[in-house]
């Protein structure tokens, strides 16, 4: 049994994690309700939306911690939060307990991911490396920047890659099948991706959104994924007409899909990536959006909170009756 300032950490660790753990399970089973309400949001209201629901259980998680610190719930100002939330045994860590076993699974379960999320971005590195050794000059385009690179292939499509200095990439064979409009169009949209950041956001998101159940976290990508294409086509729509957007999405998609080839690589913010239906719709047809729901967001996450700390302490109390140590 450890006796020192590594147990104490050791069982901060232990009190983040049932915290995360049980705030996880919460708001998994509230998702169902939440998700009706969200779609029926503004693209950027969706966003802030999933965020917030993403990052919640990683902040319930520092709220345990410093609910159920020993320092902290010994001052005087906070001793009433004892009657509510305490920690057995704060200064000591049996290496032989049932915390040791959760932790360590956990941590393994960490090592998993984040080597997965590793070898993946090393994918994203390599498929770009490759990409730029088909790169063709794309000085011959009126608008061409640094950020904006030509690639010597059949396949049709425009996406935006990269993590660090993200850039714009078009291939030779959609570059043949549109017009000069629609191509200006389609590389405005993909360096508001750039400017917004989205590739790095994306995987971010993603990061946060693979501690839930799988279901729920595919539906959660696909949202993300669907808000941030919104809210490059309205960017653009600040410089050409919606109309003209739309025919544009619509007819790469045409174009896409008629293809005897395509390009994929994970990672990437697609053009004719995200639901084209809502996209189009979203652009030509008025929408009235319901306002961001702040305080009932506020409220939801105090109540998610005020239970996570009870559940954290019910279930802890449970559990030292059950193994004993």
């Amino acid at each position: 049994m450890l006796n020192n300032m590594l147990a104490m950490i050791l069982n901060q660790f232990s009190i983040a994690l049932m915290g995360l753990l049980v705030s996880l399970a919460l708001l998994a089973l509230v998702w169902p309700l939440i998700v009706r309400y969200i779609i029926h949001l503004s693209a950027r209201s969706q966003k802030n939306a999933l965020w917030l629901f993403v990052a919640t259980p990683l902040v319930i998680s520092i709220m345990c911690v410093l609910v159920f610190l020993p320092p902290l719930s010994h001052s005087e100002s906070w001793r009433w939060l004892t009657r509510y939330a305490h920690w057995h045994h704060p200064g000591a860590f049996d290496l032989d307990s049932w915390h040791s076993v959760i932790l360590f699974g956990f941590f393994l379960g960490v090592i998993y991911v984040l080597a997965r999320k590793g070898l993946l971005a090393i994918r994203h590195l390599n498929s770009l490396y490759s990409l730029n050794r088909l790169t063709k000059s794309a000085t011959k385009h009126s608008k061409t920047r640094q950020d904006f690179v030509v690639l010597d292939c059949e396949a049709p499509s425009a996406f935006t890659a990269g993590i660090i200095y993200p850039k714009c990439y078009v291939t030779t064979g959609l570059i043949e099948r549109v017009s000069k409009m629609e191509l200006d169009i389609i590389i405005a949209h993909e360096r508001a991706h750039i400017k917004h950041k989205d590739t790095r956001n994306r995987l971010l998101f993603a990061l946060f959104a693979s501690f839930y159940p799988r279901s729920v976290v595919r539906r959660l990508n696909r949202m993300f994924s669907l808000a941030t294409e919104q809210l490059a086509d309205a960017h653009v729509g600040k410089s050409y007409c919606v109309c003209d957007i739309a025919q544009t999405l619509v007819k790469a998609a045409r174009i896409q899909r008629f293809s005897a080839e395509r390009v994929a690589h994970a990672g990437m913010n697609y053009f004719i990536g995200a639901e084209i239906d809502l996209r189009v719709r979203a652009l030509i047809v008025p929408q009235v959006y319901r306002s961001f729901p702040l305080g009932t967001s506020l409220t939801l996450l105090a109540l998610t909170m005020i239970v996570s700390f009870a559940a954290v302490d019910g279930l802890h109390h449970l559990i030292e009756v059950v193994f004993s140590h």
